[in-house]
């Protein structure tokens, strides 16, 4: 249906809000099969490093979710979200410094692409709603215009919101 750039298109959902600071014991560590903290509530995340300080400008500031380099050779960072239950719409503030763009691209169940939106600002808010709540997978993707394999080039996540009901 459409891309979001402010938080409060998200107030027509009951909405989920993670914080991340309960993760701050867990910085450096990498989320996905082996470290899913969120699986009790149906969100699975993949591709993400803890960072216990990475003050996004966000409402929580503190601990985020910091991007990796996937395939690893090549200039592209991606953090992937896998929701239980579809969901009707989600959000999150982001930093992507160096970045030339941020693309999240959101799927069904069976995998197929629904939407994509483009985010160019170096930071903001990023997120996508749509009609019905069929979101099941979230891929965000920032592309680097350096392919300095020394550097690290990543974006950060914080504050992730999502909603499957209406108010």
């Amino acid at each position: 249906m459409s891309a979001i750039a402010i938080p409060d298109v998200l107030g027509r959902f009951r909405i989920t809000t993670l914080t991340f600071e309960d993760l701050a014991s867990l910085d450096g560590k990498e989320l996905g099969p082996a470290c899913s903290p969120y699986e009790v509530i149906g969100l699975s995340i993949s591709k993400a490093i803890v960072r216990a300080d990475a003050n996004v400008n966000s409402d929580s500031r503190g601990v985020a979710l910091k991007s990796t380099r996937y395939p690893p050779e090549t200039n592209h960072n991606q953090i992937d979200l896998h929701f239980a239950k579809p969901q009707g719409g989600f959000g999150f503030f982001y930093r992507v410094p160096e970045v030339t763009s941020l693309t999240i691209t959101v799927f069904e169940g069976y995998e197929t692409q629904l939407e994509e939106a483009v985010f160019c600002n170096e930071e903001g808010y990023a997120g996508i709603i749509r009609l019905r709540a069929e979101i099941a997978i979230v891929r965000i993707v920032g592309v680097f215009e350096n392919l300095n394999p020394t550097q690290d080039f990543c974006f950060y996540i914080d504050d992730l919101s999502f909603g499957r009901e209406l108010k």
